[in-house]
């Protein structure tokens, strides 16, 4: 029951506005859940005495993220230069108080490619040609990928595909992912262009390149996070959904899937 609770604020507060609301709510959302995945990885990963750094990177979110909406490419990688150099100089001083290391440095300005610089490409492709459709696309898929993972895994999997990132996957599991992601994607594209037509509408055989590719980097944006959690000992990123843990747990999957589709767009037209 909680954690279909916690699926229930999920789509509720976040999804459906972000789906199906113009543009502007897709940036609302974005920039409430980017600084809290941004919080809950330096809360794991900085030490107490370095939690400045992590705070200077959330701050920097905000104007970073404003700047990638708005189009202004430039200043967006400008704002990204000024919180790391913000950060490299607040390190100095904390590592003259003791409290701050260069490997405390690097993972603080890590959290600024992953997870904000990858999911902010989320915004670029729902302000693209076809947004809506595309961001649909991207969630679909990578929903199908779960739970055909999910279920052919419990049920067939046999071969363990990362024994030490995520015991529980297998190769089978991955594959029962890779044919429902197909299955979704597919299924979605024939559906929308036929009530919805797309401004710009893509061959079959590209959706299912897409739709294969999508439950791959699915899988890659998962085990990134395992490996995370992994390497701080946490079973979770945070607890602020029930039943599902932190918001980067829950936006784990996705992180990669932005980035990827908005290029293969990009290089299709």
């Amino acid at each position: 029951m909680k954690r279909l609770f916690g699926a229930f604020i999920l789509i509720v507060i976040f999804a459906l506005p972000a789906v199906f609301g113009p543009p502007e709510a897709l940036f609302l959302v974005v920039l409430v859940v980017l600084p809290v995945c941004l919080y809950e990885l330096y809360r794991v990963s900085l030490d107490r005495e370095a939690q400045l750094l992590g705070w200077i990177g959330i701050a920097g979110s905000f104007p970073y993220l404003y700047t990638i909406y708005m189009g202004w490419f430039s200043a967006g990688f400008f704002t990204l230069l000024g919180t790391t150099l913000a950060m490299m100089a607040a390190s100095l001083v904390l590592f003259e108080k003791g409290r701050a290391s260069a490997l405390q440095l690097s993972t603080a300005m890590a959290g600024l490619i992953y997870p904000l610089a990858l999911t902010s490409f989320w915004i670029l492709l729902r302000n693209g040609p076809d947004g809506r459709f595309w961001m649909l696309f991207g969630i679909v898929c990578t929903f199908g990928a779960d739970t055909g993972a999910y279920y052919v895994g419990k049920n067939l999997g046999r071969r363990a595909l990362a024994p030490r990132l995520s015991p529980k996957k297998t190769v089978e599991g991955l594959a029962g992912g890779i044919g429902a992601s197909i299955l979704g994607g597919v299924l979605l594209f024939l559906c929308y262009n036929h009530f919805l037509p797309l401004d710009f509408p893509r061959p079959l055989w590209f959706i299912l390149v897409l739709s294969a590719c999508i439950s791959v980097l699915d899988l890659m944006g998962d085990l990134t996070a395992s490996l995370y959690k992994r390497q701080f000992g946490v079973k979770d990123m945070g607890n602020l959904i029930p039943g599902h843990g932190g918001m980067l747990d829950r936006m784990d999957g996705v992180i990669p899937v932005g980035i990827f589709l908005y290029f293969a767009l990009q290089a299709a037209f």
